[in-house]
């Protein structure tokens, strides 16, 4: 019996968390209703752009997401998630507040390298370019070599597929010429010696596939969904 209250932490953006709530869903393993978690999902869309905050360009997340966190603690949460990596930029402020297990997506990632692919020595991570800028993937990633894609892939290709209005992920397209951006974004990592990729945006995550590189492709925000529905 699955007893523990779980909580996501969603709206950055709505379908990314909408992805992982499902994924939840299906790795949990049950034959009915009843065995399933109770999640609470604060699936909050009006919380300022997390790439814009740290880039100095707009407001913070932080007030925001703390009032999911005062709520989850009024319900008893007892683990929960932010399906969002940019947000993690600000997770020590988000624990500071928490009563709950609040997960971390980078750590679990961390883990993950080093217990299933310790081979791996350079790793080709797909962000926004606020979670580039903070370099927090290399903080947390041990014993591996972090590199991104160019400058002008950044731009022309990751960020486009995520935010551009008429085919980026953000705008609610996930086929396509979006995917196809994220491709070319990957095997140019690849060619400069990356034995892994990461989908370090959740919106990544919802459109790429381990079929797309021919690298492993590591989806840290699933990989924490498995970690949180653990006995």
């Amino acid at each position: 019996m699955n007893d523990k209250k779980i909580g996501i932490i969603g709206g950055m953006g709505p379908e990314a968390t909408a992805y992982y709530y499902t994924q939840m869903i299906k790795l949990t393993g049950v034959h009915k209703d009843q065995d399933h978690f109770r999640v609470y999902i604060d699936s909050n869309a009006k919380v300022p752009d997390r790439t814009a905050a740290i880039l100095g360009k707009g407001p913070s997340p932080v007030p925001y997401i703390l009032e999911s966190i005062a709520w989850m603690n009024r319900e008893g949460i007892d683990e929960a998630f932010i399906p969002c990596f940019t947000s993690h930029y600000f997770f020590q402020e988000y624990v500071d507040h928490a009563e709950f297990t609040l997960h971390n997506a980078f750590t679990v990632c961390n883990a993950y390298l080093r217990e299933q692919l310790p081979e791996v020595k350079k790793v080709g991570v797909l962000a926004t370019t606020g979670t580039r800028s903070t370099k927090i993937f290399d903080r947390y990633l041990s014993d591996v070599e972090v590199i991104y894609p160019s400058v002008e892939d950044q731009e022309n290709k990751v960020m486009k597929a995520i935010y551009d209005p008429e085919i980026g992920i953000k705008g609610g397209r996930t086929e396509g010429e979006c995917i196809d951006l994220l491709i070319e974004a990957a095997n140019g990592l690849i060619a400069q010696g990356a034995t892994c990729i990461i989908a370090g945006c959740t919106e990544i995550g919802l459109v790429l596939r381990p079929h797309h590189c021919a690298v492993p492709l590591i989806d840290p925000m699933l990989l924490t969904v498995l970690e949180i529905i653990k006995p």
